[in-house]
């Protein structure tokens, strides 16, 4: 489902605890809890929407599990940012990946939003392409 999740970028894809234990394809024991489980290991971010928690689509791969680049890439944010804080910088526009949005770019060059992270976090400004 894509929400609209008020201050949160628009069109980012996100997913509840059972569309994430889903998106393995194949039953899970206690699937609506994996979500839960792989953020406090740190290897996903997720946001409150009232109830619910939501987890963007855009750190999973084709088969359901968490892109391996996440556990780094909330590393490298987390000192400084909260999951909602991370979830914006997903959907913004990154100099440093010429204004493309990191979770457009997440699956497919991971080393290149890992990198943008890095020069965020540290200030410096993205080499000339």
């Amino acid at each position: 489902m894509t929400v609209n999740t008020g201050s949160f970028p628009a069109g980012i894809e996100m997913l509840d605890a059972g569309e994430v234990a889903a998106r393995l394809g194949r039953w899970v024991p206690l699937g609506a809890s994996l979500a839960r489980s792989w953020a406090e290991a740190g290897r996903i971010v997720g946001v409150t929407q009232g109830a619910r928690r939501l987890y963007p689509a855009c750190q999973f791969d084709a088969v359901g599990l968490p892109l391996p680049v996440m556990r780094e890439l909330i590393l490298v944010l987390r000192p400084g940012m909260s999951d909602a804080d991370v979830l914006r910088w997903l959907g913004t526009a990154c100099p440093a990946l010429q204004e493309a949005r990191p979770a457009e770019l997440l699956p497919l060059r991971p080393d290149a939003v890992l990198e943008a992270a890095r020069l965020m976090v540290t200030g410096r400004a993205p080499a000339a392409a």
